[in-house]
């Protein structure tokens, strides 16, 4: 089966379960568009993710660990590797993140968040280029659905002129038993002009682990697809 077909049916699939679904889930989307709720104080959440890309064609790989320093304040080491198809792996990207919330969930119109990350990524051939990104999150849980927004301002440290203002968005489904589905949008311009539309589903493998799957279709640039599986464990 071919990613761009695999991406349609992971499509197909978020909108026949949307209209089922009961109850919110709090965690960040699958393609890293961030909502309100961070880690409890001493919290320590793992994560792998498995991306099947065309463009280049390969697979990539994702380990992160996420640490909550207070109640309010959270960090997130992270790192890519991208194994060409029949080729060894290689350093793709690498971040670092301190994430903030302003407040309580609930407790204004917008539940708002800030984030700064500062990341080291490679292209594909070979340049390594660091981005500063501060961020803004506007988040919003109602009737047990999560609407939330992200702007970013990509710092291009080694070519200034590059920099730009992106933005990202994301609704969820309230959840039925263990699932629950969800659509996001990003646009990204600063070093790779991107649309992307990425239909998702979760499930609730436990109180403290879960599986997201989705798939991913590029409107702009390469216009490549991907199809992503990310696992996540917190202790």
């Amino acid at each position: 089966m071919s990613l761009g077909r695999a991406a349609a049916g992971a499509t197909g699939l978020a909108l026949w379960l949307l209209p089922a679904a009961l109850l919110a889930h709090k965690d960040d989307y699958l393609g890293d568009t961030f909502v309100f709720v961070t880690l409890e104080a001493r919290e320590l959440e793992l994560e792998y993710w498995l991306d099947a890309q065309d463009e280049p064609r390969g697979l990539r790989h994702t380990t992160g660990i996420e640490y909550g320093i207070t109640n309010h304040l959270m960090a997130d080491v992270s790192a890519r590797w991208l194994q060409r198809a029949g080729g060894p792996f290689a350093f793709s990207q690498g971040f670092v993140e301190l994430r903030y919330r302003f407040g309580e969930e609930g407790r204004h119109l917008i539940d708002p968040a800030a984030s700064l990350e500062y990341e080291v990524r490679r292209d594909p051939e070979g340049r390594r280029r660091r981005l500063l990104e501060p961020r803004l999150v506007l988040s919003r849980d109602f009737a047990g659905w999560n609407i939330t927004t992200n702007f970013f301002y990509s710092i291009v440290l080694d070519e200034p002129g590059r920099s730009s203002l992106e933005a990202a968005a994301g609704i969820r489904s309230p959840a039925f038993g263990r699932w629950s589905t969800g659509l996001e949008f990003r646009r990204e311009v600063a070093l790779e002009n991107e649309t992307l539309v990425i239909p998702q589903i979760w499930y609730r493998i436990s109180p403290e682990a879960y599986v997201k799957a989705g798939g991913g279709k590029n409107f702009a640039g390469e216009k490549g697809n991907f199809v992503r599986i990310a696992f996540e464990v917190e202790f």
